[in-house]
């Protein structure tokens, strides 16, 4: 029987494992989504992750043995770092590019030991004060470059016990990229005429912000706070168990325009009419939802202006993405700290498109690296994004 060549995709959530498989021409041959049950004190996350895997092999008929893999997490560190290199005229252009790499992640890797990069961007290059596109052929009669990088780092304790969790399942990590980046990279092409377009991501345990300058990526922040402490908030104030303030906060999400109870809408579900029955005051659920939601605004755009200058709400469009921003999608917030964006976008995902934005990003990396290539030797650039591959 001969094996056949596919690429797989896992998207490792906190509240689903998103999988997808694709042959060697990138067609999706099967996608599966695990719920996983976050309201419990077991490690549903590792059962999840092997059941998912399993029943993928079963379903195809064969192994798994690499991975893309995509990841979001509070503890995620970002930094902003600048290289300067005195033009010689001896090294090309390129090769002075892949020495600023170097350099970049010598100054990483010395100064935050416990930390492993997983990804890293030029976010700007000034050649003698000038801020340039793309770097030139020439650069006859130039000082010096500037190279400004954008690097994205964990945890180096986070990933070796990820590495372990698939390596308990015989699957080796072959790329780890970030999962909101990943896919807010790629929704920016629906919004090319927009100047500053950022993306909020609210996910179980985290709340990510990414910032875009006319396509450029400018800013990341994350916080350790998502929808889950919008359940526990509810379960305090209004004296409900988890699971009960779980179902009254994505009852919320269903209302057209204001939030009711109907026996009519949820006669099937009995944890609805429990609900009906207990008389939640509409009002007090709401002030919970918004008082956690206006923490997380305020939190992910507190320094926002100070990172980009003359940024101002006017001017910035937002887009809300991920599961717990579907809060926003059915319901008219009026809070100070929504107010006064551009716009206010619910952008909806599938689980499918996930996955796939995950396979795209990895050929596009690895297509950069095959152009980076000095001959058939490996190059400095391929050998320093292996290195942040390796975790």
């Amino acid at each position: 029987m001969i094996k056949q060549k596919i690429n797989t995709v896992i998207d490792f959530g906190n509240s689903a494992i998103r999988l997808s498989i694709f042959d060697e021409k990138n067609k999706n041959i099967f996608s599966l989504i695990e719920e996983i049950e976050y309201l419990s004190e077991e490690n549903n996350l590792s059962k999840s992750l092997k059941k998912i895997i399993r029943n993928s092999e079963k379903e195809i008929s064969n192994h798994i043995d690499n991975i893309i893999l995509l990841i979001d997490k509070s503890n995620i560190l970002t930094l902003d770092l600048s290289i300067k290199k005195k033009i010689d005229q001896i090294q090309s252009p390129d090769e002075i590019q892949q020495s600023a790499i170097l350099d970049c992640n010598q100054i990483v890797t010395e100064s935050y030991k416990n930390k492993k990069i997983i990804n890293f961007f030029i976010n700007k290059i000034f050649i003698d004060n000038i801020e340039i596109k793309e770097l030139p052929k020439d650069l006859k009669d130039k000082s010096y470059i500037l190279f400004q990088f954008k690097i994205l780092c964990l945890p180096k304790d986070n990933l070796l016990n990820i590495k372990r969790e698939f390596k308990d399942n015989n699957i080796n990590i072959k790329n780890i990229f970030c999962s909101s980046l990943v896919r807010s990279n790629s929704y920016l092409n629906y919004f090319k005429n927009e100047k500053y377009t950022a993306f909020l991501d609210i996910g179980l345990n985290r709340s990510t912000l990414i910032l875009y300058k006319e396509k450029k990526l400018v800013y990341i922040n994350n916080v350790s706070i998502g929808s889950h402490n919008i359940t526990k908030d509810i379960s305090y104030i209004l004296k409900l168990n988890l699971d009960e303030s779980e179902q009254i906060k994505k009852i919320f999400n269903k209302s057209e325009s204001d939030f009711s109870y109907s026996d009519e809408d949820y006669s099937d579900e009995k944890i609805y009419k429990k609900l009906i029955n207990k008389k939640i005051p509409i009002d007090l659920l709401k002030k919970v939802i918004l008082a956690r939601v206006d923490e997380i605004f305020n939190l992910l755009f507190s320094d926002i202006q100070n990172s980009v200058h003359n940024l101002s709400k006017e001017k910035l469009l937002l887009v809300l993405i991920g599961r717990g921003s579907k809060l926003f999608d059915k319901n008219t917030f009026n809070f100070d700290s929504i107010e006064n964006f551009k716009d206010i976008i619910f952008y909806e995902e599938n689980d499918r498109e996930i996955c796939k934005l995950g396979l795209e990003y990895g050929f596009e990396q690895n297509l950069e690296l095959e152009n980076k290539k000095f001959g058939k030797k490996q190059g400095i650039f391929e050998k320093f994004f292996n290195l942040f591959q390796k975790i």
